[in-house]
């Protein structure tokens, strides 16, 4: 029965990619490259043609799109409030900004600002993102673990954005994948990928939500105690594999006036802070919860929420104890990000110490199969 199911989840992926226009065996992806833009330099590494709503134009060397009222103008000549950019020669990249993408992009206008979106195969866009999100000189075994686990998360964004009928997928961004285009792109990472091509993470014929992080501290963290669903195959559990990270233990030291002000400006209303006392945490110690104490009264803010007030670049994870020292916060913790999935440092030391490729992700991902899906 779990072979039936597994075989019409996968039938009913690739017709999802069919249907949409996705006639090659590796599926397109949208990726929102940059938003808010009061003009953007397109071109490419050879000619290139623009086709907007009103004209079609071929150029050779890079150009100025700007928005107006009446559309996107290049060259003084207005083709629409959305454009396609493709090269024309072979072997040619599209460039935005004089950064190289694969694929082709689309320029829309939204009000007086310009969004770029990259369509390109789901390998060519790993192509991009895994030595962002991974060092090249890592063993390969964990290169490929983290290849399959990022294909996995795209393409079940892509479902997921496709049925929702979304202009793109993914941001470029830590709140989706790195991605970065050609320029981020290294040799042995693409080996990782292409010797990965199509395979997936599933659970019950199903992609999972493959979600991963930079170290854990020790610990990896149930995502009900992130983000308030959890999912069988994603478990809080001890892992004695990251303690080589450099992120295994950090420090950091805050004004505490900093802090109230980080407060106020996201709203909540708070004087003079004195204390703030972590309260419950998960099973692996992470915070789940904060009391801000201050001239007053005293406020609960959840632990993710007040690393992301702070910035997740300073405050690491929530798996931290807090002291007030003078006019400044203590934070002493461990590992870097939400906990959830992979731990790649963890990965990493398994991969040094002899694991391949399936038992490091088993080890994140217990239930899980890999499979090749195209």
């Amino acid at each position: 029965m779990k072979n039936l199911v597994l075989f019409l989840s996968i039938i009913s992926l690739i017709l999802l990619f069919v249907s949409d226009g996705y006639v090659q065996t590796s599926p397109l992806v949208r990726v929102m490259i940059l938003e808010g833009q009061k003009s953007v330099e397109i071109g490419a590494t050879g000619s290139y043609e623009v086709k907007g709503e009103i004209q079609t134009h071929l150029f050779k060397l890079p150009q100025k799109a700007k928005p107006t009222p009446e559309g996107i103008s290049i060259d003084q000549e207005l083709f629409g409030r959305k454009i396609w950019i493709n090269p024309k020669e072979k072997n040619s990249l599209v460039m935005v900004n004089r950064r190289r993408y694969r694929g082709e992009i689309l320029v829309q206008q939204n009000g007086l600002f310009l969004e770029v979106i990259n369509q390109l195969p789901v390998e060519e866009y790993l192509y991009g993102v895994i030595k962002w999100e991974i060092s090249p000189t890592w063993p390969l075994s964990v290169l490929k673990a983290q290849a399959i686990v990022a294909r996995t998360y795209a393409l079940k964004k892509v479902k997921d954005a496709s049925a929702k009928n979304y202009e793109f997928y993914l941001t470029n961004t830590v709140d989706d994948q790195v991605y970065e285009g050609v320029e981020a792109e290294d040799p042995r990472t693409t080996e990782a990928v292409n010797l990965t091509r199509g395979e997936v993470l599933t659970y019950q014929g199903e992609l999972i939500n493959a979600y991963y992080h930079c170290c854990c501290g020790g610990y990896t963290a149930d995502p009900r105690d992130v983000w308030g669903g959890g999912f069988p195959y994603l478990k809080a559990k001890p892992d004695e594999f990251c303690k080589g990270s450099p992120y295994y233990r950090w420090e950091l030291k805050i004004e505490v006036e900093e802090v109230a002000k980080i407060l106020r400006e996201n709203g909540y209303s708070v004087g003079k802070i004195y204390r703030i006392r972590p309260g419950s945490r998960d099973e692996g110690g992470r915070v789940r919860e904060i009391c801000v104490e201050y001239r007053g009264g005293k406020r609960y803010i959840k632990g993710a929420e007040l690393r992301r007030l702070i910035g997740p670049d300073r405050l690491k994870s929530t798996l931290f104890t807090v002291k007030r020292w003078a006019d400044y916060f203590i934070f002493t913790g461990r590992g870097w990000g939400h906990g959830v999935g992979m731990c790649q440092w963890g990965a990493k030391e398994m991969a040094e110490r002899g694991y391949n490729t399936r038992e490091i992700l088993q080890s994140y991902y217990p239930g899980t199969r890999i499979e090749k899906i195209y």
